[in-house]
């Protein structure tokens, strides 16, 4: 796999116009709202709260979780931790190598991918409060909140920075990479020591 200077133009250009959708056309906030709307039952089953509102502000969307009288803001904002959608696609639209059905296919793949992935940092966002581990009693709440330190590291540090360029390889280069580290057959009886 070479990046040539046009591989490079193509995404850095699809980059700013993706990101520009993504934040300013609204596309983000649309995005986090099906993630939320979607993740929304789960969210109950794995913590008791629920999504009792989807607050839109200048800097996103804020996502309030209620059980019963308890009702907080989850500390954290969808939209910039959804955003390894753009790079994503901006890697996708600029290999041209491949044929548009091929994209499309790797584009659709890649973005479910990254939902369901999107999907898990949701269902973390009750625990990033304090409020469900906050009941068990002073142990469990201790190793509930390290586990959730080290998965929310591990979903920042993948979902947002490694895992769309992951996805992007797996998708569009590792069959091209297999294509171009054959050996081409050498015909039989034209070249072949005897």
């Amino acid at each position: 796999m070479r990046l040539s200077a046009g591989f490079l133009l193509r995404f850095f250009s699809l980059a700013a116009a993706l990101f520009a959708l993504w934040s300013f056309a609204g596309c983000g906030d649309a995005y986090a709202r099906a993630v939320i709307a979607v993740s929304n039952p789960l969210i109950r089953v794995t913590s008791g709260f629920r999504v009792s509102d989807v607050r839109s502000t200048d800097r996103g969307v804020d996502v309030v979780i209620r059980r019963d009288q308890q009702e907080v803001v989850m500390p954290y904002q969808p939209r910039e931790l959804f955003s390894g959608v753009v790079p994503f696609l901006a890697l996708v639209g600029a290999t041209t190598a491949l044929p548009w059905r091929r994209r499309l296919r790797a584009a659709g793949l890649g973005l479910a991918a990254l939902f369901a992935f999107h999907m898990g940092l949701m269902l973390m966002g009750p625990y990033m409060t304090g409020l469900p581990q906050a009941q068990l009693g002073q142990l469990w709440m201790r190793r509930i909140n390290a586990a959730i330190d080290v998965f929310y590291g591990f979903y920042g540090l993948v979902g947002y920075a490694a895992l769309p360029f992951l996805l992007w390889f797996v998708l569009t280069q590792r069959g091209q990479m297999d294509v171009s580290q054959a050996s081409p057959e050498i015909p039989a009886g034209r070249g072949s020591p005897r």
